[in-house]
């Protein structure tokens, strides 16, 4: 009997100690969101000392604006994307065209193939890739 309450212990406290581990693959998502929102890190540089990396253009459809006003596709998908370099640590971060970015809150107007379009206190920025 003694053995059988010794054992019931031993699994009871290895469960309360099991829970009390942190998992190392759990994420809170709402709070790594909320750690990660949009240009979180871009968002203290200026537009000027962002670099254009790269860009991917979205597929062209005929009717997808009359798609878009129908609900039959949403506003988020296919949109033109940009690949931005921070300065000095060299991370990178993607913007979309209508999203906000830098301590200014530059608007990305267009995203073509070579360069993008910005606007900032009502001024036209491009940027251009370099190689």
């Amino acid at each position: 009997m003694i053995k059988i309450i010794t054992l019931i212990l031993c699994l009871t406290m290895t469960a309360l100690l099991a829970d009390k581990k942190q998992d190392p693959f759990y994420k809170d998502l709402p709070l790594e969101s909320l750690k990660r929102h949009d240009l979180s890190d871009a968002s203290l540089y200026s537009v000027q000392s962002l670099k254009l990396v790269a860009t991917l253009l979205a597929p062209e459809f005929k009717n997808l604006n009359e798609l878009r006003t129908k609900n039959q596709i949403p506003n988020s998908a296919y949109k033109n994307l940009a690949l931005l370099e921070l300065p000095g640590n060299g991370s990178q971060v993607v913007v979309y065209e209508g999203q906000k970015i830098g301590k200014n809150n530059a608007l990305v107007k267009k995203i073509s193939k070579n360069q993008i379009t910005l606007e900032e206190n009502n001024k036209q920025i491009t940027m251009e890739i370099t190689e």
